[in-house]
Parts: C-alpha cells; sequence; structure tokens
C-alpha cells in the first residue's frame, strides 16, 4: 500500500503532538479541553490509528501496537480498589480466559519525584491483588509495566 508523503505531514501539526498536550506550561494557566469523559491541554492531544486521545506518544506507540495485533483494550478504564479508591491504569486487557492485564507506562520514571509517585501506585495495585507480571501475577491481575528512558542531554 502506498501511502503519500503529504499524507504524513497532517502529524506534524499540534493536533497530535503529545508534547503540546501536557499540563506542564510554567508561565500560563493550562487551557484544558473535554475530550470524551477527560481533560487534556489543548495543546497535548495525541491520537492513535484508531482514533483515541492519548496522554504521550509513548502510549500511542503501545495502543497502535496492541490494536496491530488485533488485541482489545480500553485506555485509562477506571479501576475501583478494595477500599474503594480509584485508579485509571493506561490500558486494560482482558483476554478471552477472563484474565486481567493493567499496564503502566512511566513515561517520566527518571524524575524522582515520578518516581516517588510510581512507587506509591505500585503499593496500591499490590494491595488490591494485581501483581507484576514478573512475579507471577496476582488474583485479581497482571500488572505490565514499561519506562521511557531519559533523554539524551
Amino acid at each position: 500500500m502506498f501511502v503519500a508523503r503529504a499524507e504524513f505531514k497532517k502529524y506534524s501539526s499540534d493536533f497530535y503532538s503529545e508534547t503540546a498536550r501536557r499540563f506542564t506550561i510554567l508561565f500560563v494557566a493550562p487551557a484544558l479541553v473535554p475530550v470524551e469523559d477527560r481533560f487534556f491541554e489543548e495543546h497535548l492531544i495525541h491520537r492513535t490509528c484508531r482514533g483515541e486521545t492519548v496522554r504521550s506518544k509513548s502510549e500511542v506507540i503501545i495502543a497502535d501496537n496492541l490494536s496491530s495485533k488485533n488485541i482489545a483494550y480500553s485506555y485509562e478504564k477506571q479501576l475501583v480498589g478494595k477500599d474503594g479508591t480509584v485508579r485509571y491504569p493506561d490500558f486494560t486487557i482482558e483476554d478471552e480466559s477472563g484474565a486481567i492485564y493493567y499496564w503502566e507506562h512511566l513515561g517520566m520514571f527518571y524524575e524522582e519525584s515520578y518516581r516517588i509517585q510510581w512507587e506509591k501506585k505500585l503499593d496500591w495495585y499490590k494491595s488490591q491483588d494485581i501483581l507484576p507480571y514478573e512475579a507471577g501475577g496476582g488474583k485479581k491481575g497482571t500488572l505490565i509495566v514499561t519506562k521511557d528512558r531519559k533523554k539524551a542531554e
């Protein structure tokens, strides 16, 4: 299948940019845009091949790879814990056997404050009996974790 270069040009616009969608502008208030049932920074909205809005380019890559393998998933599906607290895993995958996989992508794991928050979230998952894939998973699900590397300076 031939795709003209002009077709790819649209991906250079702010509409498809993850960086432009973040809530990290230091000198002005963020301009939040409602997208489906969430809010995104107006300049930081990324789209998957399925047309979903996700929060990072890495999540676009994960979503598009899952989709290309015909793996059904939900993005940021609400997960209510035993204690009533709510989390929104990046991806939730339920296979035909009923096994549930929760996929968290750690985009800024190289930053200490992000890492500290992740450790708290990981403890919460463990308290729900959702254990990492490397530990064999838990009774309530298996946690898959991927991380971005720090960009070269």
